[in-house]
């Protein structure tokens, strides 16, 4: 009998939903996802309940049409929700634990863990995403990975906690509830979608992974290990999108259209009868026009470049940026403009790579399969922290319905 989870994201430009069971070996593999577009969304947040509902309700008529094609009897009844958006926050934290016959043992580590947790207090309109242990420190000396049986007498703990709106997750929640379906935890997309994505030595020697979403790009830099910093920042491939119809007086979905079909995120020099890109009229009483491909890509170009120079000043000035000896890897749709790798190794001076899921099976054939790393990553993190009890259609109703 295999576990069995779903995960949904609500984002700004589509809603996506997945199945995925674990298989023979403790290997995880998507067996069904599906994705439609976004309604009543807008920079990661729900601005209409009601078509957010009905999109998630389009994404479980989609899935299950999948599901009956291929003979499953699975009805998904309760996922995880993917958080992403601008109202995402971190903060440090600590515990610590005097230690018994200064030498570390199982009771001082649980203790210290025990209390770093006790040290979070939120406001009562956040909600806590996650808690990610760092380095410990025994005494004077840092960046301890596992402190049993090292001699000392006070042990602490470094954590970074990672919380949201409260009232963001609850409309979520109330507009997945109106589409029959239970939000079982909510998750941090862009820590989801690297855990789908790295390598381990990428992580030792230090990465910057970059979620870029349609209303914002969150970011999570991996140093010895674990995550020493995260953040959101309010843009995404949407601002791109809106500076392109300002710019040329286009439909937002013109706009879409260029940018993904035309637009780059480097100036072209592109000379003679390519200098120049069609734009269809919205109507059929309207004519058919040209604007200048390198006015396009300006446009893209600037909005980017907004954006890493951003990502760069901020690392800089929490003295990260030195410590990116991996580079850094892409994921979310955004992910896809065309040439924004080169783009971004020109602003960071760094080596760059899609992050397609790697740790997770079922999107090898996916020809965009760096937009579905998020996903991945929460179905994974479902599989390694959920036991297979109460996940299974018709048996516990709990999970699955």
């Amino acid at each position: 009998m295999n576990n069995i989870y779903a995960a949904l994201e609500i984002g700004t430009t589509r809603t996506v939903l997945a199945i995925g069971e674990a298989e023979t070996g403790g290997r995880l593999k998507v067996t069904c996802h599906a994705e439609i577009p976004s309604t009543g969304v807008r920079k990661s947040q729900i601005l209409d309940i009601n078509q957010a509902s009905q999109s998630i309700r389009a994404v479980l008529h989609e899935i299950q049409k999948k599901q009956e094609e291929t003979g499953s009897k699975i009805t998904v009844g309760n996922a995880f929700l993917l958080v992403s958006g601008q109202h995402i926050k971190t903060d440090p934290s600590f515990g610590s634990a005097q230690v018994e016959g200064f030498k570390v043992g199982a009771a001082e580590i649980n203790e210290v863990i025990r209390s770093s947790r006790q040290q979070i207090v939120l406001p009562r309109d956040r909600e806590l995403l996650d808690i990610i242990d760092q380095d410990y420190v025994l005494d004077n000396l840092g960046g301890i990975s596992q402190p049993k049986g090292m001699s000392g007498r006070l042990l602490k703990l470094n954590t970074l906690h990672i919380h949201a709106d409260r009232n963001r997750i609850s409309d979520a929640r109330t507009a997945a509830d109106a589409a029959h379906l239970e939000i079982r935890e909510p998750l941090f997309a862009t820590t989801c979608a690297a855990e789908a994505v790295l390598e381990e030595h990428e992580k030792k020697n230090g990465v910057l992974v970059l979620d870029i979403g349609g209303g914002s790009t969150g970011y999570a830099v991996y140093c010895d290990g674990y995550v020493v910093s995260a953040d959101v920042i309010g843009v995404g491939g949407d601002h791109v999108t809106n500076d392109i119809a300002h710019a040329f007086s286009t439909t937002n979905a013109q706009a879409e259209e260029l940018k993904i079909r035309e637009g780059s995120a480097i100036l072209s020099d592109i000379s003679g009868e390519g200098a120049r890109i069609k734009v269809p009229g919205s109507n059929p009483l309207l004519e058919t026009r040209t604007i200048s491909r390198r006015a396009l890509d300006t446009v893209v170009n600037a909005r980017l470049k907004e954006l890493f120079t951003i990502i760069r000043e901020t690392l800089e000035r929490d003295d990260l940026f030195h410590r990116l000896h991996s580079g850094v890897v892409i994921t979310g749709a955004g992910s896809r403009l065309n040439n924004i790798d080169q783009l971004i190794r020109h602003e960071l001076g760094t080596d760059v790579r899609l992050g397609r899921p790697i740790h997770v099976d079922g999107f090898e054939n996916e020809a965009n399969a760096e937009s579905f790393a998020a996903i991945a990553g929460a179905l994974l993190y479902a599989h390694r922290n959920y036991e297979e009890k109460s996940f299974l259609d018709g048996i516990f109703g709990r999970f699955f319905k």
